[in-house]
């Protein structure tokens, strides 16, 4: 599988904020942040759920793949998506960074990519 996934009863805005804090905890910060139920209504006029599109970055990571690879940028940040679901939860998603960067062919980019993976799994783990 490509993502992780948990399913909170939480409300949308505060899904958010502990996904910020879960990714703080790991050393990681939120780079971009999309919403796509206002751009979809601004964009295309059509009605959407609440979905929040987090790009987060762990800068270490980030120098270490960059030094095996300077085009493996193209694969940053790693998305964290927030959505509403029914009964008032909330679905918090994470790429798994394994399934990205094992298109960088190289032992020390799979050792690079297993450990934002294991902490990627940590943040999902945290909610």
């Amino acid at each position: 599988m490509y993502y992780f996934s948990k399913t909170i009863p939480v409300d949308f805005d505060r899904a958010v904020d502990l996904v910020k804090d879960a990714l703080k905890q790991e050393g990681m910060g939120v780079m971009t942040e999309m919403d796509l139920q206002s751009a979809f209504k601004h964009k295309l006029d059509r009605d959407f759920r609440r979905y929040r599109v987090l790009g987060a970055c762990h800068p270490q990571v980030a120098f270490d793949i960059l030094q095996i690879d300077d085009k493996a940028a193209v694969m940053f940040p790693c998305n964290v998506i927030v959505q509403e679901r029914e009964a008032g939860e909330v679905e918090v998603s994470a790429v798994d960074p394994l399934a990205m960067f094992l298109m960088v062919h190289s032992p020390k980019a799979k050792e690079i990519a297993l450990y934002a993976s294991t902490m990627m799994q940590r943040v999902i783990n945290h909610l």
